[in-house]
């Protein structure tokens, strides 16, 4: 575990009527993470953000951070936070409140229900490029890939997952990947409002893990794969919108937040600066000179995996890699 003051980072749980996928841990591997991290170290989350804002963060201050809303983190990690007295960070992406739902959860859900491995869904999306955008054009644009550096800042991508994602990320972007996602899912008979039922959770858990202490903070509204790519007015409105539906829902404004695929720029930062953002966290632990908008986090994956490695108590049902 590092030493130095940042977040631990957690999207998708398992458990009771949430099945396994990738990167995906149960209550138990949770329990035994938060053991293995120390329990002394990590921070009330509101603690935590009061450090951040008077530069008095400890080198071995830690907080949990949970991405995208999603019900499983709710169902599954909530109670085990409750039975240990902690509170985290709650990020959320609010276009689901407006009946609008993110396509990367619908997305992942989709390639985990309908095939029967990663591998053959890749295979399956990298056909369906071809036939979309050309064999050529694919072929040309994957013989620029480096596996070995590819986002090598992200140790548990395997090759495969480094194919993929700069497939999607760096040759197709976020218009055309959309429309090939779309059309597999109508060839698989499948529509994004059956895949994305109970995904989220709702404007009343939200507020109940408010009032619990647990900040919520911004996420984008429609959490968007490439934020850095997007025109300062669409960032703008991204996060302004984010912003205003989340105090709706609270009845404060949003101090904190996450970046969405720890994709953003210079214009980003001056805009989450411009409405009133303290604390902005990564999603990785790469920059030793980071700003208090630009805060560091450790994906739960790689500790799990430190963890195995040292012998340490996990669950055997522990899903290997995470998504993103």
């Amino acid at each position: 575990m590092a030493m130095r003051p940042h977040g631990i980072m957690f999207h998708h749980f398992h458990g009771g009527s949430h099945s396994a996928s990738q990167g995906s841990i149960d209550a138990q591997t949770f329990a035994d993470l938060i053991e293995y991290v120390e329990r002394g170290r990590i921070l009330p989350a509101h603690e935590w953000l009061g450090r951040a804002e008077s530069d008095s963060l400890r080198d071995e201050d830690v907080c949990l951070t949970f991405d995208d809303a999603l019900s499983c983190q709710y169902d599954v990690a909530l109670p085990v936070m409750r039975d240990l007295g902690l509170t985290g960070f709650w990020f959320v992406h609010t276009s689901m409140l407006d009946g609008e739902y993110s396509r990367l959860e619908v997305y992942r859900k989709f390639r985990e229900t309908c095939f029967d491995s990663l591998i053959q869904y890749y295979g399956a999306f990298e056909e369906q490029a071809r036939n979309t955008v050309g064999c050529q054009t694919v072929s040309n644009a994957l013989d620029q890939l480096d596996i070995g550096t590819y986002l090598s800042e992200y140790p548990f991508y395997t090759p495969a997952d480094r194919r993929f994602r700069f497939l999607r990320n760096e040759i197709l972007g976020e218009a055309r990947y959309t429309q090939i996602m779309d059309e597999m899912i109508e060839l698989f008979g499948q529509s994004i409002e059956s895949l994305g039922k109970d995904l989220w959770i709702d404007a009343d858990q939200i507020r109940s893990l408010s009032e619990g202490g647990h900040p919520i903070g911004l996420h984008s509204h429609t959490h968007p794969v490439a934020v850095a790519e997007l025109p300062p007015d669409r960032q703008r409105w991204e996060y302004k919108t984010n912003a205003q539906r989340l105090r709706t829902v609270t009845g404060s404004s949003p101090r904190v937040m996450a970046h969405p695929c720890n994709s953003y720029n210079t214009e980003t930062l001056e805009i989450l600066e411009e409405i009133g953002i303290a604390v902005g966290f990564r999603a990785n632990m790469v920059e030793d000179d980071w700003s208090r908008l630009e805060c560091p986090r450790e994906d739960h994956s790689n500790i799990v995996r430190e963890m195995q490695t040292c012998g340490s108590p996990s669950s055997p049902e522990t899903k290997p890699a995470t998504s993103r």
